[in-house]
């Protein structure tokens, strides 16, 4: 059946995934289509079809070149975050209401009066809340209970979705199933976070944003790409002083987090002047807030939640549920939390320790175990303390358990990398492990031990990781991704486009794409422009650059070829696609050479391959014709046959239609290729490589 679309602030959710309880009726409004409402409901949802054999997520990868389609739907946030969504959607699924109107409708008209608006100066009301025989009773719910609350060191007004989440925390077995794990799981943090808050002087209660962004789990990370305790997006964390390698992601460490989520809701009060409007920024972005609040003409949250086409949805519900979750923390006894057990402090003392050390060894040295140490700080990835990008490897400040900081200051010229043995190595661009364990004279088994580097792990341009040390007066063993032309020519041979370029100021190198490489990393590291990368090299801009490809580039004169791997033109065989030497070293490489030969009166590509050994598919690719096409006396037809020698002749002339010139042939090989081509189907030529 159609599905019938429910408008929910700033979203447009299809009514087949909604609910069932909040199913809409079809619509029989003026300017409903006649004909949708006349139609017969179905009897249920079609069952998904399922597969008949399980799928390989390896051979998925290996296709895609990245993660699965089921590895990307699944992403790694948390189950009860993604239950709170869909708790949401039960909750708050409903039509519009009309401008200034409550929202959703069916809930309580929120009272008016002195209860409704906590001051707004972020502190709780000095006076004490109205009475309770002052509060309303609306469609057989009674607001008195309200009246009898703490507040919160954030602004509270009654709205109709506030209500409704403190009766979603209070009485609903989802509500308190989330937040007794959340509230149980926020004293690791809650006395690190309140802390960084009123050093800041900031309200203490903005600490329950990270109950709704993570569950006070600083190992979240959304589908989005947000992660950490407070969601820090990438380039927002940066801007906010959380860097990220493949050392370290800063915003995974609860304490570095903290500082910077303070920072930022700080600098979004000083934008917006409310704390309405700072939290909805939090959420949306304070360059969406700002957006609207012009569009619309006010500067009031609540006013602009109720506007059509104004808040995301997400963001209309986002500072309710935070107040609400402030007001049920301030109020534990109330809502039946009192007699919850929060979980320890995680709060240790801090030391600093060399880049590079192992956390084992700072495990040893503090008398803890590794595990304990990783729980201390989550943002480290790959078992040693990051290494500083500079000259100086630097060092970095570690959480340890409270009392243990001076025990591993006095072991830490024994930490970093032993001995003098490793040393600080930058990756260049367009460098692969194999080609660093050779120039350093190891193993690639052995670079992934020391650097901890996961399965898969790409390692990109400036990255840093630790190497062998060489012996005094060794220098590293040279190496390189293009290979060889020849015994004869060591020239690596480079395919380039036909036309051809000069600049008097720039010199022609050549880099060898890898896995994961954009033309925007290339251009970058080469110091040149999109564009100009398109239009010296035959791609696609909309394509995926695949790995082997070779692209040329115009540098200018003077630039730092050491950060790069690349090779220069005047060391390189060049050769222009589709030119007669290109097909030429192509069949050298497999023992065969190009010739011509002269087709008799009605022949066709087909007969003529099958005498040397080609299937009609391979003669239809080469020749790029059908492979029954009847051909004229003398036509030219292009042929693949055995070298006669170790070394590649000229192509052959063409010969006379008995083929006398060239050699004979062994029995063509039966391959996968021939089968296909003998029943019309053409997906064995895919996997030829002749």
């Amino acid at each position: 059946k159609p599905a019938v679309a429910v408008s929910v602030r700033g979203a447009t959710k299809s009514s087949a995934s909604a609910p069932k309880s909040a199913q809409p009726k079809p619509a029989t409004s003026a300017g409903a289509s006649s004909g949708s409402a006349a139609k017969a409901p179905s009897t249920g949802p079609t069952p998904p079809m399922r597969p008949l054999v399980t799928p390989s997520p390896a051979i998925q990868r290996a296709v895609s070149g990245g993660p699965s389609v089921a590895e990307l739907a699944a992403g790694p946030e948390s189950d009860e975050l993604r239950a709170l969504r869909d708790a949401e959607l039960d909750l708050f699924v409903g039509a519009a209401p009309a401008p200034r109107s409550a929202w959703p409708s069916e809930l309580p008209t929120p009272p008016k009066g002195p209860l409704a608006l906590a001051a707004n100066a972020g502190m709780p009301p000095a006076s004490p809340p109205a009475p309770s025989s002052e509060l309303p009773a609306t469609g057989g719910k009674s607001l008195a209970w309200l009246s009898g609350l703490k507040m919160p060191d954030l602004p509270v007004r009654w709205d109709a979705r506030v209500v409704r989440y403190l009766e979603f925390f209070k009485d609903d077995p989802r509500g308190r199933r989330l937040f007794t794990i959340w509230y149980k799981r926020s004293g690791r943090y809650r006395e690190l976070i309140q802390a960084e808050l009123r050093a800041k002087g900031l309200p203490e209660d903005l600490a329950w944003i990270a109950m709704a962004e993570s569950g006070f789990d600083p190992l979240v990370r959304s589908p989005a790409g947000a992660a950490g305790l407070w969601q820090f997006m990438p380039d927002t964390g940066k801007s906010y002083g959380l860097s990220i390698d493949r050392w370290a992601d800063a915003r995974l460490s609860p304490i570095r987090a903290t500082e910077a989520a303070a920072t930022f809701l700080g600098d979004l009060k000083r934008r917006f002047g409310s704390w309405e409007l700072a939290i909805a920024a939090y959420n949306m972005g304070y360059g969406g807030v700002l957006s609207v609040v012009k569009r619309f003409n006010t500067n009031d949250y609540w006013e602009l939640s109720r506007l059509e086409n104004a808040l995301p949805w997400e963001t209309t519900l986002y500072v309710p549920k935070i107040i609400a979750i402030a007001v049920v923390a301030r109020n534990p006894q109330t809502f039946g939390y009192a007699d919850l057990a929060l979980e320890p402090s995680l709060k240790g003392e801090n030391v600093e320790v060399p880049g590079g050390s192992e956390l084992r060894a700072v495990a040893a040295a503090a008398g803890c175990s590794t595990q304990e140490l990783e729980r201390l700080n989550p943002e480290l990835r790959a078992g040693r303390t990051p290494i500083a990008s500079g000259p100086d490897d630097g060092t970095y400040v570690v959480v340890v358990p409270a009392g243990k900081a001076q025990a591993v200051r006095d072991a830490s010229a024994k930490l970093g990398p032993k001995g003098g043995s490793l040393e600080r190595y930058v990756v260049r661009f367009g460098e692969t492990l194999d080609q660093i364990a050779t120039a350093r004279k190891t193993s690639k088994a052995k670079l992934v031990e020391i650097n901890g580097l996961r399965d898969g792990e790409a390692v990109r341009g400036g990255t840093v990781l630790l190497v062998p040390a060489l012996p005094a007066g060794t220098a590293p063993t040279p190496s390189s991704p293009f290979v060889a032309s020849s015994t004869a020519d060591p020239r690596p041979i480079v395919v380039v486009p036909p036309t051809e370029f000069a600049y008097p100021d720039r010199k022609r190198v050549f880099y060898r794409v890898l896995v994961g490489d954009t033309p925007r990393d290339i251009a970058d590291a080469f110091g040149v422009s999109i564009d100009q990368l398109r239009s010296w090299n035959a791609i696609e801009p909309t394509a995926r650059l695949q790995e082997g490809m070779t692209l040329q580039l115009f540098v200018r004169k003077g630039f730092d070829l050491t950060r790069v791997v690349a090779l220069e033109d005047q060391r390189a065989k060049i050769v222009a696609v589709g030119s007669d030497e290109f097909y030429a070293l192509e069949e050298e490489r497999k023992g065969r050479r190009r010739a011509t030969v002269l087709a008799k009166q009605g022949e066709t590509i087909e007969a003529i391959g099958k005498r040397y050994g080609l299937t009609a598919a391979s003669m239809e690719r080469i020749n790029r014709r059908p492979r029954g096409d009847a051909l004229k006396s003398g036509e030219a037809v292009i042929v693949y046959v055995p070298a006669s020698g170790p070394s590649t002749p000229p192509p052959a002339p063409a010969v006379k239609p008995d083929d006398s010139e060239l050699p004979p042939l062994p029995p063509p090989e039966v391959t996968a290729e021939a089968k296909g081509s003998a029943t019309g189907s053409t997906k064995g030529s895919a996997a030829r490589t002749d």
